[in-house]
């Protein structure tokens, strides 16, 4: 009787198992990768909306991809210059800047903390 639980699955099951499959991973950071530079691009300089980045970078420590973490670092890395750009005025764009360089510097590290740990892993 077991066996007849395990092959009628919910509808629930299924679809989390689809968003924690490798591609589901790789989806759900894409689209919060693309959400965030969008709420970026609307809101002024000086929001710390980019902070949110985080969150794609943290879940494709979980994908099976070898480079999910540098290709998410590199991604990132250009939409937070396009953000920049495209942002409306808020406080003085020499603070801007030096606030998305910290970032930047805070991100790339801990994009290679999480690349280090993961190839570890792999070994």
């Amino acid at each position: 009787m077991p066996s007849t639980k395990r092959r009628n699955q919910s509808p629930m099951t299924k679809i989390l198992k689809a968003l924690a499959s490798d591609f589901g991973i790789v989806t759900i950071a894409a689209v919060i990768i693309l959400g965030v530079y969008l709420i970026d691009t609307v809101t002024p300089l000086g929001e710390p909306v980019w902070l949110l980045y985080f969150i794609p970078l943290v879940l494709s420590f979980w994908s099976g991809r070898y480079y999910a973490i540098p290709v998410v670092c590199a991604v990132t890395m250009l939409f937070l210059i396009a953000g920049f750009f495209l942002s409306p005025q808020g406080m003085m764009v020499s603070h801007a800047i030096l606030l998305r360089l910290i970032f930047s510097l805070v991100f790339i590290s801990v994009s290679i903390i999480l690349w280090t740990i993961r190839r570890r892993q792999i070994l």
